[in-house]
């Protein structure tokens, strides 16, 4: 099953949905391979490049840089359901964490920079 969670740092909220079995996904009668990866997508309205780097108990990932007031998506190996925090590094500018969430291979997740990257509550 895959979900789609969305980490907005220019709002508090974080919403999670699922869908229906996708191409992929492992049912009780087929013996097909679940995919094993995570697709981050990522929103910069910010001016400034960002760097991100996927956290989770084994280490720290770069995933790349995104360029000011671009789009790009990042697919990084996740094997197993474990949690994950993306570090965002404004590049000559401030730093942040979001919260630790749980992620489960397949998922998709949707990550918005906001434009005043210092004033986001979302970011400790």
């Amino acid at each position: 099953m895959t979900r789609r969670i969305v980490l907005a740092l220019s709002a508090v909220a974080l919403t999670a949905c699922s869908s229906t079995a996708s191409p992929g996904t492992v049912t009780p009668f087929t013996d097909a391979v679940a995919d094993r990866s995570v697709e981050i997508i990522v929103d910069n309205r910010n001016w400034s490049d960002a760097r991100l780097y996927a956290i989770r108990r084994g280490g720290r990932t770069q995933l790349g840089v995104v360029g000011g007031k671009a789009q790009r998506t990042f697919t990084i190996d996740w094997p197993i359901p474990e949690t994950m925090q993306i570090e965002i590094s404004m590049l000559a500018g401030p730093r942040c964490y979001t919260d630790t969430l749980p992620v489960d291979p397949g998922d998709v997740l949707d990550l918005q920079i906001a434009v005043v990257f210092n004033q986001t509550s979302a970011c400790r």
